[in-house]
């Protein structure tokens, strides 16, 4: 037998998960049948804000197959009522699954119909009656803050629902004594998660054992687990999330929703399984909204481009506010970003208002952070008249200074912040752009080059919902069938095949042969769920350890059936075998057999089975601030340069993207295939972003974007070719050294294209502070420079 080294990671294995799905063979929520399974349709409020004085429900309650209809009074004394916020930065909220006294955001649940078919339970929901009294609707985050606005919730003395200060020693001197101040006002838009499924659920409950089955779309069984418990008055033994295959999440299935606090109720209260599965329309309306903050910001900087202080004071649109939203902090704490900026102060604010509760969407918070202090490093280069490429390299961090504390007190791990952007530049051609931009120019093409460098916090662990591990248990089985269980759920990550990997690659065999099992909280171990990108940062190190341990007792048991050191052992293929000597050798089913049925034979105080269960703690996570309010939050960052080029017709406002370049770093990669594909449809979610969507509301409330036909997303028509380079800085505190790579794709589109397309009407005058750049968008701003032009001129 040929000596095999172990299989590496690294490799691009092909996704286990890929053939089950392109096949139709996916399980999801809606494929499960239950007999005698009831459904759920809500009655949803019209109006953004109002007193709900009657309700109505005879009608449907007198239709044949109606089995009941539930309001927001049928809970009050049953269910006790669910709170967010209570931290010492954000005010407490508390509410029903169903609105009580009064609706706060368009398309508020205010009473669910139940029937025999979901044909039956929406019919049913036209004939009941509900008679609101129309208040007055907040929808604008700067208005709500004014004194004498609408209150969103009576218990609350204002609309500020989250308030966060921090500042360093002097800074307004620092001001005072710079060369020169820019500021602004820039805006990022209301979004949506969009995944491909909707959220749905199914939820059964059996009186004779107490249990309650719940599947669900969530990205976070176990947590969804611990909320259902506590809200329903259960013992969590008592509960079982499952979580079957989930058609992508993007940050929208990690929360607790109104509707899936319900449905265990309805099904408790019934006595029969409940099941609803959300439609489009609803998803827009009602599932989390994200980004919509206003950054009023200023750079204090050097006539050479130094910077040597950032202000800002940030407004965030957290709508009906039924959930403690990380964003805010996210964008606060991050706001200096990859420059070596140690003077920093913002005053934050989280704004309740009549719309959709915010709550996280891919890029949370960073997203945000990323388009402002990019937007305003090109600002400064075009004020100072440097190039944006030499203004970068004047402030990123330098390599040497990894691991690096942050102004905030964010760690950052590791990094080669100037080698990216120089890779970035040399594979765009950056100066052979130059020169041909000022050739087209002439030619009356406005050609522009953006560039942009983002950065990642990933792997979070907020102070009020800490996630500060992840476990994972490898067990391979009598029949020597080898099996991961995995505390965090997949939505299209890929964790079937990278977890599959790792455990392959210590057991000796191929990623095929490992099974991953993962969704089930009555099967996995505890976790926290799949977001922030912290899969490869906490769980696959788990997976590491827990397969480690595996071989290890593998490799001992062997050692006393071959009277060889277990350090001169190696396992390939199904075998143990003498490094020196393969063809000295046994084979894995026999220690298997021993480690189940002959335990006489294993070694002396070593447990039976080969079972292991591994936990990775987040590093250098502060769980606490320190004396000067700074801490850190997340366990890694990767970042990414970006440069652009973009052609704009200024008769339409049709912008089209000529290139697109971009060298992330993400650390070690454990699959290059998935974290490829991760990142192209991260840009692709970040061109939504940048051109495309919004979601539009009207003064009273109403969303205006409700369907696929107002609220567009990008076709494969509109991706560019995208040119993609990877640059490998490990991270020290993980075994691993990956840093995750979810999300960083996506922060890159809206800096660099704003970038680029400002770089090509330059001559116009024209300057972008929001998003999207819509053609209409992009028509009104060049109508306004030219007119502004002309004011000047006169």
């Amino acid at each position: 037998m040929e000596t095999v080294q172990r299989p590496p990671l690294g490799n691009a294995v092909p996704r286990k998960e890929t053939s089950r799905f392109v096949a139709g063979k996916g399980t999801y929520v809606d494929d499960i049948l239950l007999p005698g399974t009831l459904y759920a349709a809500f009655v949803r409020s019209p109006y953004a804000h109002a007193r709900i004085q009657t309700i109505n429900s005879d009608a449907a309650l007198s239709m044949p197959g109606v089995r009941a209809v539930f309001t927001g009074r049928d809970l009050v004394g049953k269910l006790r009522p669910l709170k967010a916020g209570g931290s010492p930065i954000v005010r407490e909220v508390q509410y029903y699954p169903l609105a009580l006294h009064k609706t706060k955001y368009f398309g508020e649940p205010v009473a669910a119909v139940i029937a025999d078919s979901r044909y039956l339970a929406e019919d049913a929901i036209e004939t009941i009656a509900v008679d609101y009294d129309p208040l007055p609707a907040v929808v604008d985050a700067e208005q709500a803050l004014a004194s004498g606005a609408t209150r969103v919730h009576d218990e609350l003395k204002s609309n500020m629902v989250l308030e966060y200060h921090f500042s360093t020693a002097g800074i307004e001197q620092i001001f005072e004594k710079a060369d020169r101040v820019f500021s602004e006002r820039i805006r990022s838009q209301r979004l949506s998660a969009c995944p491909i499924e909707p959220r749905a659920y199914l939820a059964d409950w059996n009186s004779e054992s107490g249990q309650l089955t719940f599947w669900s779309t969530t990205a976070n069984p176990h947590g969804l687990k611990s909320r259902l418990a506590d809200f329903l008055g259960l013992h969590e033994n008592n509960v079982r999330v499952i979580a079957p295959d989930v058609g992508g999440s993007f940050g929208a299935k990690v929360v607790t929703y109104q509707e899936e606090f319900l449905l265990p109720y309805l099904s408790m209260r019934l006595g029969r399984p409940v099941k609803w599965c959300e439609t489009r329309v609803e998803h827009l309306r009602n599932a989390r909204h994200g980004r919509d903050q206003i950054h009023y910001i200023q750079l204090a900087v050097k006539t050479d481009g130094t910077v040597l202080a950032i202000k800002d004071k940030i407004i965030g649109d957290l709508g009906a506010s039924y959930s403690v939203d990380p964003s805010m902090m996210a964008s606060t704490l991050y706001i200096p970003a990859v420059y070596d900026v140690q003077n920093y102060a913002v005053d934050s604010y989280g704004v309740a208002t009549n719309k959709t509760t915010h709550g996280p969407v891919r890029g949370i918070g960073k997203a945000d952070a990323s388009y402002v202090i990019e937007r305003m490093m090109d600002i400064v280069a075009r004020g100072l008249g440097m190039d944006p490429v030499d203004i970068r390299q004047k402030n990123l961090i330098p390599a040497e200074a990894f691991p690096y504390r942050s102004v905030t007190g964010a760690l950052y791990d590791s990094g080669q912040y100037h080698l990216c952007l120089n890779r970035t530049v040399e594979a765009a051609g950056y100066q052979e752009l130059r020169q041909e931009q000022k050739r087209l120019r002439d030619e009356g093409v406005y050609r522009g080059i953006g560039v942009a460098f983002v950065m990642e916090p990933t792997s979070s662990s907020r102070i009020q919902d800490p996630r500060g591990y992840a476990s994972c248990r490898v067990r391979i089985e009598p029949s020597g069938a080898m099996n991961v269980f995995s505390s965090m759920g997949e939505q299209g990550q890929g964790h079937e095949t990278t977890l599959a990997q790792i455990v392959a690659s210590h057991l000796g065999t191929s990623a095929e042969k490992v099974h991953v099992i993962h969704g089930d909280t009555s099967l996995t171990p505890y976790g926290f769920g799949t977001a922030s990108s912290r899969s490869s940062v906490v769980l696959m190190p788990a997976a590491w350890i827990a397969g480690a341990k595996v071989r290890e007792k593998v490799l001992a048991i062997a050692s006393r059936k071959l009277k060889i050191p277990p350090q001169e052992l190696e396992l390939q293929e199904g075998k143990i075998y003498v490094r020196e000597n393969p063809d000295r050798n046994i084979e894995l089913a026999e220690i298997v057999r021993v480690a189940y049925r002959a335990i006489h034979q294993l070694p002396e105080n070593m447990e039976p089975e080969l079972e292991a269960t591994g936990y990775f703690v987040s590093p250098n996570i502060d769980y606490e601030p320190d004396e000067l309010g700074r801490m850190n939050t997340f366990s890694s960052y990767p970042y990414a340069a970006v440069v652009a080029v973009v052609d704009v017709d200024v008769e339409t406002g049709f912008v089209k993207i000529v290139k697109y370049f971009t060298v992330h770093d993400c650390g070690n990669m454990i699959n290059p295939r998935i974290v490829e594909t991760q990142h192209y449809g991260s840009i692709i979610q970040g061109l939504g972003a940048t051109f495309y969507e919004e979601l539009r509301y009207d003064d009273e409330g109403r969303l205006l974007t409700s369907t696929f036909m107002d609220y567009s997303l990008p076709s494969v028509a509109e991706v560019p070719d995208i040119h993609l380079g990877h640059l490998v800085t490990p991270n020290p505190f993980t075994p691993l050294g990956a840093k995750g790579a979810g999300e960083t794709g996506m922060l890159g589109p809206p800096p660099a294209l704003s970038s680029a397309i400002e770089d090509a009407l330059s001559p116009l005058g024209v300057k972008l502070r929001d998003t999207p750049l819509t053609p209409e968008k992009i028509l009104h701003l060049i109508a306004c420079a030219k007119e502004e032009e002309a004011s000047n001129g006169s």
